[in-house]
């Protein structure tokens, strides 16, 4: 029986659609959140709401890897916009990851455990099936960096984050859960629904589409599994 897949939400909005399709057949809790085992997309899975920000994400991302062994993590939810081809409600797919409020530097070569670059590739396989989907999905699709940090990018700090990354969206969990992917060998990749851009900017924005962009974010990913596993 292959290993399950982790799906892996940073919000309740954001896994609300997902347990909404799953047939669910048990939960557990594990550091302090729900893991939810059942079949999604004729696979089977095992869904989590990590949390918002970076800590809460690695640990959830750690536990679904060490207690059900999973075979890759999608992350799954919203983002902001960050490249102005994007629109709200179109859907980003995450090649790379990076922190954007972390020295790269701290992660290199020079400081323990020694990783290759600040920079985390989303895994190839899973990249093919989603550029596969892509070719007939519902909503504009783009590729492309994403980066993380513990803050609701506005207008303050867009420019900055774009001049040290170019990411096609921000969030505030993929870069974590990318490097602890990397760190135990499982292959990952994030699909977020876009919520604000700059042209449509705030938390209320966000607040207003989270819903349909979580909708959205999850539908691709149940053409993604199906197209992974196929």
């Amino acid at each position: 029986m292959p290993a399950p897949i982790g799906i892996v939400c940073a919000t309740q909005s954001e896994i609300a659609p997902f347990l909404k399709a799953m047939d669910v057949v048990s939960t557990d809790k594990k550091a302090m959140v729900e893991m939810h085992r059942g079949t999604f997309g004729g696979c089977d899975v095992v869904a989590t709401c990590c949390g918002i920000c970076k800590t809460n994400a690695a640990m959830a991302v750690q536990s679904m890897i060490d207690f059900y062994d999973v075979s890759c993590v999608i992350n799954a939810g919203t983002a902001g916009g960050m490249d102005p081809v994007l629109d709200v409600f179109d859907i980003a797919v995450g090649t790379s990851f990076a922190h954007h409020d972390v020295d790269a530097q701290m992660m290199l070569v020079d400081s323990y455990p020694f990783y290759p670059s600040g920079v985390f590739s989303a895994d190839e396989k899973l990249l093919v099936a989603a550029r596969s989907v892509a070719e007939s999905f519902e909503r504009p699709v783009h590729f492309g960096a994403m980066a993380s940090g513990e803050q609701f990018v506005d207008d303050a700090n867009r420019d900055g984050i774009v001049a040290r990354h170019n990411p096609i969206s921000v969030d505030m969990e993929s870069s974590s859960m990318a490097q602890v992917c990397f760190a135990n060998g499982v292959a990952f990749i994030s699909v977020r629904g876009v919520t604000d851009t700059a042209a449509h900017d705030g938390f209320g924005t966000y607040e207003l589409n989270r819903d349909q962009a979580s909708q959205d974010a999850c539908a691709f990913v149940e053409r993604l599994i199906a197209t992974y596993r196929a």
